[in-house]
Formats: C-alpha cells, sequence, structure tokens
C-alpha cells in the first residue's frame, strides 16, 4: 500500500508539502496540487480520512443546508458551492432542510458532530447566534440572521430597480410584482421596495401581489397569477421574483390569450437556465450565483484559518435582455 512518502517522491515534492496538499494548509500552488493528486491517483493513494479526523479534530468537509434542490435557483447554487468547495481542496455534505427550523438545527447539530469545517446556510432559519462556532464558522448565502454569523447577498435593492426602469421603458403603466411569502423576511423582499419606489419615481401604477407560505415552499404560483391577471384587465408589466415564477406567468398568460411581450411585460429575478427556455425566453434580473458561491467558500475557509472576513458581502446584479419585454 503506497504511503505519502511515495506519494512525494512520485510527485518530486517533499511530504510535507503532500500533507499540507491533503490537509488543506497554508499557500500551495495549482500546480503543486496538480502534480500531488496526480501522483495519487498514479499510485491509488487513498489517505486514511479516520486517522486525519483523529488527528486534527476536524473533517475535510463543508456542510451545506439548502431548502430545496428542486428549484433550479438552489441546483445553480449546488453546483458552485461543490465546484469552489472541491478548488480548495474540500468536500461536501449536502443536507435538504425544507425551510424547517427544527430540520435545520437537526442538521447544524449533525454537521457539528461530524467535525465538518464549516456550514454554509441557505436556509430560512430564524436566530443563530447562539450557535455560531468559532471551531465550526456558518456562513449565510442570501440569508441574513445576525451580525456575528457572515453574509452573502445579491443587490436585491438595486434588482428591483433596474426590472421596474426597464418596464417603465417598454412603455409599461400599470405593472405589479409578484413577490415570495414576505412574512418570511428574507433579503429579496427588498426587490419589493425598490419596485415601489422606482413606480412612484417613474409615475406609474404599481401594486404588489404577495403569495403564501405554501406557494413559496411548492414554487407553484399559477391561481395567484390567474386571479391577478383576471381581475386587473388593464396588467400590462410584471416583475416576478424569481424566473419560475416569471415562466408560470407567460403560461398563465398563454391560457388567457394574453401577448407576451406584446399586451404584458415579464421580468424574472435569477437568470436560471429555465429562463432561456421558456417561450418567449424570459428577460431576467442576473444574481452572479458563481461569484456569490466563490466568496461564500472563500469565506468559510478563511473563517476556519482564523482570518478575518468581513461581516457582508453585497455583489452586483444586471439585466439580461431576451424576449419577455418589448
Amino acid at each position: 500500500m503506497p504511503t505519502i512518502k511515495d506519494v512525494a517522491a512520485r510527485a518530486g515534492v517533499t511530504a510535507t508539502t503532500v500533507s499540507r496538499v491533503l490537509n488543506n494548509r497554508g499557500y500551495i500552488s495549482s500546480e503543486t496540487r496538480k502534480k500531488v493528486y496526480g501522483a495519487m491517483d498514479e499510485l491509488k493513494y487513498r489517505p486514511n480520512e479516520m486517522a486525519r479526523f483523529l488527528s486534527k479534530q476536524q473533517t475535510n468537509y463543508i456542510g451545506i443546508i439548502l431548502p430545496s434542490v428542486v428549484h433550479p435557483y438552489f441546483a445553480k447554487v449546488l453546483h458552485w458551492f461543490e465546484n469552489y468547495a472541491s478548488v480548495q481542496g474540500y468536500k461536501v455534505m449536502v443536507c435538504i432542510s425544507e425551510d424547517s427550523r427544527e430540520k435545520e438545527l437537526e442538521y447544524i447539530d449533525m454537521l457539528h458532530s461530524n467535525r465538518v469545517m464549516g456550514i454554509l446556510l441557505c436556509s430560512r432559519s430564524g436566530q443563530l447566534s447562539d450557535l455560531a462556532d468559532e471551531n465550526c464558522p456558518i456562513v449565510t448565502f442570501e440569508r441574513e440572521l445576525c451580525t456575528s454569523i457572515p453574509s452573502v447577498l445579491c443587490d436585491n435593492y438595486q434588482g428591483g430597480v433596474l426590472a421596474t426602469q426597464r418596464l417603465a421603458d417598454a412603455g409599461c403603466k400599470n405593472v405589479a410584482i409578484f413577490a415570495g411569502a414576505p412574512e418570511l423576511g428574507l433579503p429579496a423582499n427588498l426587490r419589493v421596495e425598490s419596485f415601489l419606489k422606482t413606480c412612484e419615481e417613474r409615475g406609474i401604477e404599481g401594486r404588489t401581489i404577495c403569495t403564501d407560505e405554501k406557494a413559496f415552499r411548492t414554487n407553484d404560483y399559477e391561481d395567484c397569477i390567474l386571479r391577478t391577471i383576471q381581475e386587473n384587465p388593464e396588467l400590462d408589466g410584471v416583475f416576478a421574483t424569481s424566473d419560475v415564477m416569471a415562466a408560470q406567468v407567460i403560461r398563465v398568460c398563454h391560457r388567457l390569450g394574453k401577448r407576451v411581450p406584446e399586451d404584458i411585460c415579464v421580468i424574472g429575478f435569477d437568470d436560471v437556465y429555465l429562463s432561456g427556455l421558456t417561450s418567449p425566453s424570459i428577460t431576467t434580473i442576473r444574481q452572479p450565483v458563481e461569484e456569490m458561491c466563490r466568496y461564500a467558500v472563500e469565506m468559510i475557509v478563511k473563517k476556519a484559518n482564523r482570518e478575518i472576513v468581513p461581516a457582508k458581502v453585497v455583489l452586483p446584479v444586471s439585466l439580461t435582455e431576451r424576449e419577455s419585454v418589448r
């Protein structure tokens, strides 16, 4: 059975360097990492994970808690989390909370017990300041919990401004925002705030249509959308606060004989893969998900190494033009 010394000899580095690569400690160039991993593959060397765990009381895993992987946004988030964790030399343990506070706490306890080096939390849990642990740091993603837990977000307020301005520029006079459940207290609520302010500034009629928590959990908004469009025939613009919701707006409009974008313009939010598949394709606000995930993973690694990280990172959004706005 090959040893670390065998791997070092094959890679042309020291055993200490191999150990640093395996434990993700200190600066190691990408070229050196490739040499070490290449030598490991050639020799079919597998590190003794349990021995490493016993020696440093920490595994090489990052815990990820998501509300769902059915929603395309969270599927995209998981993809980039895993990608950048791997780049940093870590593996991931994925937990699905279904937005249950009880499940979140159970998963956090489980991840602590399994000595993960940090937790990326995308679910909507309440206060977690009492769970903050320097030995297992938490970073939240599109969530803000407390000042002691760092967060990574997109600029939700600016996203609302860009979407509403685009509807106004298209000549829309009566517009609505379909939002999630406001009682959940998510940063996405800022999209509603900026929507209403921009409507006022541009002199157009704006209304907020809030869905309930059940619709938020199931991603089924069609009844609410159908009722709103039927009751407001003058509606000529919709800002849907997710691309999934925007796709359902387009489908309901088709059922009602409303043309998009000729009769109703539709803008989504997120810029997930789905937004390019509908007919018409969805003009949307792009969240820089890849960049956000990279920041979040880097913050976890820095926190685990006792480095200082910002309390909050907010990354800019942009407008992706497609076919659903004239």
